[in-house]
């Protein structure tokens, strides 16, 4: 494989502060259905499908559903929400070479910067 095997790769964008947010409104969308099927009640329900939606639409925005890769602490994840800071991943099925593996586990994890 060539060195820049990975030049055209399909990446998704993922925005930390739009995912905490669609999560958020999610959960509340949930809650008030839940309200709802305990009340009996299609006025509380009704609302809570309306709030999931717009947190389900969020949620695409902000790449929500994307398998990405974690092992990140809180306080880095805290400061790409604050930053509004925005990753790209791979999308899935994404091959690299060895080398490229190679490379990026050295600049990762082997690097002098600290």
């Amino acid at each position: 494989m060539s060195e820049n095997a990975t030049e055209h790769v399909e990446t998704h964008t993922v925005r930390p502060r739009w995912t905490w947010i669609a999560l958020v409104v999610m959960v509340a969308g949930l809650v008030l259905i839940a309200v709802g099927i305990i009340a009996q009640s299609w006025t509380w329900a009704i609302p809570g499908v309306v709030v999931l939606l717009i947190g389900g639409a969020a949620a695409l925005y902000g790449g929500f559903f994307y398998d990405v890769q974690g092992g990140t602490s809180a306080s880095a994840q805290l400061k790409d929400v604050v930053e509004n800071n925005e990753q790209e991943f791979p999308g899935a099925g994404t091959k690299r070479s060895e080398s490229e593996v190679k490379r990026e586990v050295h600049g990762r994890w082997l690097s002098d910067e600290e």
